[in-house]
């Protein structure tokens, strides 16, 4: 939504500004819902506050008294300890020991307030009244009403009342410009403009009824999109589904006729292959007859004998095997020599004796040693084992990613006395404001500004911030009309005019 500073909004701002500008103060903003107080305590603390202390406190209803007083004081004074159980008064005065406050803090739905803390609050302005080197001021922004009964209550009896301003509702000059440059920025027909002005005089004349009023047709027009793209998905389904069949049945007749067209594509020149075993087979006969006739040797053997009855059973090579260091190596020991080696271990002796020689050289050599031998293929095989497991078990190394390579970002410079040599009566537009000049390099790298826009360093609260701006404007109407000109992504900011007055004023903070 682009943000506009309509005519009864700046009066309402110059108006706290007056208040706060003096003295200290407790003033109360209320308004209906969706009249813009949130919106207001943002824009009046970005562009109209000149304490150089700043507190915001958006107020919901899980938020304890406790969390609401840490958050208040840990703005005024960075890095202060104090006790969240205690009152503001008292924390403030045991953290500044004597030094001098000049601080604005801000209150977004105030009417969630308990009552203990808009006393401790009422109670720091009053004492801040007080002191000569205090100055603080208090903006409640809440609904209309809902307040009223305890700040009575607090300020009963005493010379000093909260002060109170109403926000207005928009005035007709107002409310049409509000309408025309959110259509503008929507970009709707004809037709959806006539449709959103009749929806829009029936709502009150508050930017949060207008506001939401667009963001409901943007939302039907974006379901009425997709609605009208199913229809035409369907179709574009439908067709291919038919296409795909089409040709499934076109291809089937040829499919079938296949074989038999293979079948008959055989010439009556080609003969098969059974014809030609055939043939082979008879001429294979006929030399075999005719060598027998002419050969009476031959003759002789030419019959042939089934003799696999004589054949002797075939060895059997597994057995016991003696002395064997070799696995490839096998040795074949007759029954009686494995039963006389048995016996001879049975009275205690280790079976050379029942053999006159050793069956192998290597056997003499490993009999005393027999005991050792026959554990050692064990110990191998339990090492084998160990090392295949050491093996499978240690992680394959992994290739570190690639790391792509960073774009490098382009360092933006400061535009402060350039800024300066522009009249103070002409306007600008600031797109963000920004903490570290890493932050506005990222920024101006994303939203492709390096050419149009200009940065300006300023200070709050002691800390430097960097506002992004773009264009020089005459009027307010011209910057206004600029904004609706920019890209979208750059229009999604939120883009507000600014005043070169204002923005002097904050270059000179950083100097």
């Amino acid at each position: 939504m682009i943000a506009l500073d309509l005519d009864s909004q700046i009066q309402l701002l110059s108006r706290i500004q007056f208040l706060t500008r003096f003295s200290s103060n407790l003033v109360q903003v209320t308004g209906d819902t969706g009249a813009g107080k949130t919106w207001l305590s943002e824009r009046y603390l970005e562009n109209w506050a000149s304490e150089p202390t700043q507190s915001l406190l958006i107020c919901n209803n899980t938020q304890q008294d406790a969390q609401h007083r840490a958050i208040i004081l840990r703005q005024i004074v960075r890095d202060g300890v104090f006790n969240e159980n205690d009152s503001m008064l008292q924390s403030l005065e045991y953290m500044l020991e004597g030094n001098s406050v000049h601080a604005l803090i801000v209150i977004d739905n105030a009417q969630r307030l308990s009552a203990n803390l808009i006393a401790e609050l009422w109670a720091l302005v009053t004492e801040a009244q007080q002191r000569n080197n205090w100055q603080i001021n208090v903006l409640l922004f809440s609904l209309r009403g809902k307040l009223n009964k305890w700040l009575h209550k607090v300020s009963y009896g005493q010379g000093v009342k909260p002060l109170e301003l109403e926000i207005s509702p928009l005035a007709d000059n107002e409310r049409e410009m509000f309408i025309e440059v959110m259509m503008v920025s929507r970009q709707l027909d004809a037709a959806q403009r006539r449709a959103l002005k009749a929806k829009a005089a029936l709502l009150p004349s508050l930017p949060g009824a207008l506001k939401s009023l667009g963001q409901q047709e943007t939302s039907s027009m974006e379901e009425k999109k997709r609605r009208s793209l199913i229809p035409l998905l369907l179709l574009v389904l439908f067709l291919l589904v038919l296409g795909g069949g089409l040709v499934w049945w076109a291809m089937k007749p040829q499919m079938q006729t296949a074989p038999v067209e293979v079948a008959e594509a055989v010439t009556d020149g080609v003969k098969s292959l059974n014809d030609i075993l055939e043939e082979k087979e008879k001429e294979m006969n006929a030399e075999g007859a005719g060598t027998d006739a002419s050969d009476p040797a031959l003759a002789s053997v030419g019959s042939v004998t089934d003799d696999n009855i004589n054949l002797p059973d075939e060895p059997v090579v597994e057995g016991m095997t003696v002395g064997r260091r070799d696995p490839s190596r096998r040795i074949v020991v007759p029954d009686n020599v494995v039963d006389a080696i048995i016996d001879d271990q049975e009275t205690g002796g280790d079976g050379t004796a029942a053999v006159d020689e050793p069956l192998i050289p290597e056997l003499a050599e490993t009999a005393p040693n027999q005991t050792a031998t026959t554990t050692t293929p064990v110990t191998v095989t339990e090492t084998v084992v160990e090392t295949a497991v050491e093996t499978a078990s240690k992680p394959e190394p992994v290739a570190p990613p690639v790391q792509p390579t960073p774009t490098p970002v382009v360092d933006t410079p400061l535009a402060n006395n350039v800024l300066l040599t522009v009249p103070e009566s002409r306007y600008a537009l600031q797109l963000a404001a920004l903490q570290s000049k890493d932050a506005v390099n990222e920024f101006m790298q994303e939203y492709d500004l390096s050419g149009s826009a200009l940065v300006y360093e300023t200070r709050r609260n002691g800390e430097p911030w960097f506002m992004v701006l773009v264009g020089d404007y005459p009027t307010v109407a011209d910057a206004r009309r600029a904004e609706v000109q920019l890209p979208e992504n750059v229009r999604n900011l939120t883009p507000w005019a600014k005043s070169f007055a204002q923005i002097h004023k904050e270059i000179a903070l950083a100097n």
